[in-house]
């Protein structure tokens, strides 16, 4: 009997052994999940909406952070040297703390042309691209165009394709899951996209006028249907003057705007004073996703704000 015991624990010691060999022999990728890094909230959702369980999502920037201003802290380093794909917003939005980042964290893979660097931005059609030479009178003008698409939910839709599609490419074991979790994403965002078009298409033309704090809201109301006639600063970046306040509250005395929507970091006092002058409502807009919220759950939360 002892010796069937021993012949037992020999047997299972070998295919014990057997088995730790044949893991080790798999490449990393049949067991590793990909790591992606995201520089924006939206793009973290993005990707973890079509990533699953098989992806790592880590995010850089806060949902109440502008993202034009973001300290390039130490710990966005790290996570950039151990991703296999960087998504980016791209269109100069993250210009003055990204690319220190992605240098800082000797990874070829997440610089500008890396196989795992991916420009969200590549999928959208842009908006307000200029048409003459720009300066800095003009206040903070995007040479590539307005770079705010991510407030819009069919231009997230559009790249939620791209990041599946990228997805697939860098782990194609995976790609039928990327695939159908897009599939399944995209439905839901259709009937979200559809039900907000006919909410503000059935309200009176002169209730679908509106003003904006800084010029950011384009693809926003480019969905929704929506008639910006003004902006709060004078120019893009540029804080309002009393004369520039005067100007805008007589306008608005006259075309009476249902809203004033800006977002979350923008300051409050001009917006609030010419809310009280002409009876238009301040909206202060969620325009990024919490951590780990749901996006279609995220874009009605934005849209009830109105």
């Amino acid at each position: 009997m002892k010796e069937l015991n021993i012949r037992a624990v020999c047997r299972a010691i070998c295919v014990g052994t057997a088995f730790l060999l044949m893991l080790l022999c798999l490449p990393s990728s049949a067991f590793a999940e990909l790591r992606v890094v995201a520089s924006l909230p939206t793009l973290g959702a993005v990707v973890r909406e079509i990533g699953g369980p098989d992806v790592t999502v880590e995010t850089m920037a806060l949902p109440t952070q502008d993202p034009h201003f973001v300290d390039p802290r130490p710990d966005y380093i790290l996570k950039l040297s151990r991703a296999d794909l960087l998504v980016y917003n791209g269109m100069e939005l993250e210009i003055g703390w990204l690319p220190p980042v992605q240098k800082g964290a000797r990874n070829s893979k997440v610089l500008e042309g890396g196989t795992g660097a991916l420009d969200a931005s590549k999928f959208i059609e842009p908006r307000n691209v200029p048409k003459t030479k720009i300066d800095r009178s003009l206040g903070d003008i995007h040479a590539l165009g307005n770079p705010h698409y991510l407030y819009s939910l069919p231009c997230v839709l559009r790249v939620s394709k791209g990041v599946a599609d990228k997805l697939s490419e860098l782990d194609p074991e995976h790609a039928d899951a990327y695939r159908a979790r897009y599939d399944a994403f995209k439905k839901k965002a259709d009937q979200t996209i559809e039900t907000a078009r006919k909410r503000f298409a059935s309200l009176p033309e002169s209730q679908r006028s509106i003003v904006a704090y800084h010029d950011s809201m384009v693809y926003l109301f480019d969905w929704l249907g929506l008639d910006q006639m003004a902006t709060v600063e004078p120019k893009p970046g540029i804080s309002p003057s009393p004369s520039h306040v005067s100007t805008l509250v007589a306008q608005m005395r006259v075309s009476k705007p249902s809203w004033i929507v800006q977002e979350v970091w923008q300051p409050r006092s001009a917006s609030k004073k010419i809310a009280d002058l002409t009876g238009s409502k301040l909206v202060v807009l969620p325009v990024f996703p919490d951590k780990d919220e749901d996006l279609i759950a995220f874009f009605e939360r934005m849209l009830a704000a109105f």
